[in-house]
C-alpha cells in the first residue's frame, strides 16, 4: 500500500470524524434549544397565577353578595317584625333596606362581571397548559430521537478512531507530521485527489511533470498552489 494512498485513506477517515464532531456539536445544540417547551411553560404558569387571582376576586365577589343578603334579610325581618311602630323608625328601616337592595344590585353585577373574567381566565389557562403539555411530549419525543443518534454517532466516532489510529501507526513518520500541519492550515483537508488532471481542493490544473510525479506509489507530491498531498488514485 502506497504512502500517498495511506494518507489519503487517513484523510477519509479524518473527515468522516470531523463530520461527526460537526453533527454531535448541532446536536447538543439542538438539546438545549428548549425555548419554546420554556416559553410555553411560563405562559402556563402566568395563566394559572391570573386564572388563580380571578377565582380569589370571584370569591371575594360572592362573600360581597351574601354578606349583602344577609344585611338585606336582616333589614327586612326587623322591618316586618312588628316589633317596631315608630312611623318614624319604620320609615328609617324601609330606606335602609331600599338601600341595601339597591347596592345588593350593584354587588350582583360585579359578581357577575368577576364570573365572566373567571370563566375566561380559566379557559386561557386551559389552553396554555395544554400546549405546554403539547410542548413538553413534542421536547421529549425530540429528545429521545437525538439521544439515540447521538449514541450512534459515538459508536460510529469510536469505531473510526480505531481504523484512523491503526492507518495513522503505518504512515512515516515525517509524513504524517507534514499530514497533520496542513491539515492545520488547510481547513482539515490535507490530502487532494487529482481528478481531470487538477487538484480537487483548489482547482488548479496540475503541470504534466507534477502528475508525472503523483503517478508514483512511493513519493508524496503536492499541489504548487495549496500544497496539498496530491492523491493520483
Amino acid at each position: 500500500m502506497s504512502q500517498p494512498f495511506k494518507l489519503f485513506r487517513l484523510q477519509q477517515k479524518d473527515s468522516q470524524i470531523d463530520q461527526l464532531h460537526v453533527r454531535l456539536r448541532q446536536i447538543e445544540t439542538e438539546i438545549k434549544d428548549d425555548i419554546s417547551l420554556r416559553n410555553a411553560e411560563k405562559e402556563a404558569e402566568r395563566t394559572e397565577k391570573e386564572f388563580h387571582e380571578g377565582r380569589n376576586l370571584l370569591k371575594k365577589a360572592d362573600d360581597n353578595l351574601q354578606n349583602q343578603k344577609l344585611k338585606i334579610e336582616t333589614a327586612e325581618s326587623n322591618l316586618y317584625s312588628g316589633k317596631v311602630e315608630n312611623p318614624k323608625e319604620l320609615q328609617d328601616l324601609e330606606s335602609e333596606a331600599a338601600s341595601l337592595r339597591r347596592y345588593f344590585s350593584v354587588l350582583e353585577d360585579r359578581y357577575l362581571e368577576a364570573l365572566l373574567i373567571e370563566e375566561q381566565l380559566e379557559e386561557e389557562y386551559k389552553i396554555a397548559q395544554n400546549e405546554f403539555v403539547s410542548e413538553n411530549e413534542k421536547y421529549s419525543r425530540k429528545l429521545s430521537m437525538l439521544e439515540g443518534e447521538k449514541k450512534k454517532l459515538e459508536s460510529d466516532l469510536n469505531r473510526l478512531s480505531q481504523e484512523r489510529a491503526a492507518i495513522a501507526n503505518s504512515i512515516d513518520t515525517d509524513d504524517l507530521r507534514l499530514y497533520e500541519k496542513l491539515r492545520e492550515i488547510r481547513s482539515g483537508v490535507a490530502v487532494a485527489r487529482v481528478t481531470d488532471k487538477a487538484c480537487s481542493a483548489c482547482g488548479t490544473t496540475l503541470s504534466a511533470t507534477l502528475l508525472h510525479a503523483a503517478r508514483n506509489p512511493n513519493q508524496i507530491s503536492r499541489c504548487d498552489t495549496c500544497s496539498r498531498i496530491l492523491y493520483l488514485g
